[in-house]
Parts: structure tokens; sequence; C-alpha cells
């Protein structure tokens, strides 16, 4: 958790523009951190940092494996 206390340090406001970021990204299709990371041009961590978050709220959930990296998909409602 050390490694990520600088991101609990931020404004709600970037939070959020962050995961909506990711979320649009998703709207494309499931994504691994990654493919996010390229297209986004977030850290790594920080969007590691996020998806936790997005999938604790039910935003997003795990969809497969690819590369030996997780793949991210919206949760279907």
């Amino acid at each position: 958790m050390k490694h990520f206390a600088p991101f609990f340090e931020q404004k709600r406001s970037e939070i959020r523009k962050q995961r909506q970021g990711i979320q649009l990204t998703l709207k494309d299709g499931p994504a691994s951190v990654t493919q996010i990371a390229k297209k986004t041009d977030f850290e790594k961590d920080l969007i590691v940092w996020n998806l936790i978050g997005l999938l604790k709220w039910g935003k997003i959930e795990v969809v497969g494996e690819e590369n030996h990296e997780l793949v991210y998909g919206l949760k279907e409602v």
C-alpha cells in the first residue's frame, strides 16, 4: 500500500477523470492494463489503483486473461 499512498492524496476530480478515461477505453471492449495504458497515457500503477476502485464499486469486472495479464471489461447492468 505504501506504493499507492500518493494516489490517495489526489483530488476527487482527478480520480473521477482518471476513472472516466479508463471506463471510456473499456467501452471499446475489454482491455488489459497494458492496453489501457497505451490508450490513456496513464502510468500502469495509477491504472491498477483505479481498477481496484472500479472493481470495488462494481463498475468493471475481470473478463479473462491475455498474455499473463488480467483483462477487464465494463460490468453489464
